[in-house]
């Protein structure tokens, strides 16, 4: 059951926007290397190492691989994320990601000890997850969701895990930075007027987003 729903993830997301599935990865893609380079003035080279934890159809990896990182994807088809040791050796990856996979984890002792296990000295992490305090209508009418978060338990649990560093800011897609960093940034985000697939709309008034995004670094 659990792993027919990760197959079909990522592909009901697609569906529910009018934007192409390039188009959406790209978006994902640029914004996550725009927040990593702005908070941790991180250098994008060729041959980093990434593994995008929860990648369903790994539709990340065109983007990644064009900047030249080396991808790479696991998901519960592969792996048990609750349970297991993940199958890579210690300080293997420059970035993880993993988007709208910690709310569906029990075991986070397990997750986190594990991504902070593989992911090299000074490497980041960028997670997504929704944001409790505007998401808690909805939040269980998905049936795999177990553990929500806040802004200030996502920077608690990241800390506790001996992550440094930590940004929390709301999980807008391909933004100006001063939409993530200006006070009150998340209830701002929630009420944009227009989500994301609006045309002939300033960039500015789109977005409608009621998730987080987290950063930090090893």
């Amino acid at each position: 059951m659990f792993k027919n729903y990760y197959k079909e993830r990522n592909k009901s997301i697609h569906k529910q926007s009018t934007r192409t599935r390039e188009e959406l990865a790209n978006n994902e893609v640029h914004t996550i290397l725009y927040l990593v380079k702005y908070f941790f003035n991180f250098e994008i080279k060729n041959e980093l190492k990434i593994l995008d934890v929860g990648s369903g159809d790994k539709f990340l990896k065109d983007p990644f691989e064009k900047k030249g990182f080396l991808y790479q994807g696991v998901d519960i088809d592969l792996i048990d994320l609750n349970n297991e040791q993940f199958s890579f050796a210690n300080n293997s990856f420059d970035i993880v990601v993993s988007l709208a996979v910690i709310e569906h984890i029990k075991n986070t002792e397990n997750f986190l000890n594990e991504i902070y296990r593989i992911l090299k000295k000074g490497g980041f992490i960028f997670f997504s997850t929704p944001n409790w305090f505007y998401a808690y209508k909805n939040f269980y009418d998905d049936y795999t969701h177990i553990k929500p978060f806040t802004k200030k338990s996502l920077l608690q649990i990241l800390s506790d895990y001996n992550f440094k560093d930590i940004h929390i800011v709301p999980g807008l897609r391909n933004k100006s930075i001063w939409q993530y960093t200006m006070p009150f940034a998340e209830f701002f985000a929630r009420i944009l007027p227009f989500t994301g697939d609006a045309e002939f709309v300033p960039s500015f008034l789109k977005g409608k987003a009621t998730s987080l995004f987290a950063l930090a670094k090893k």
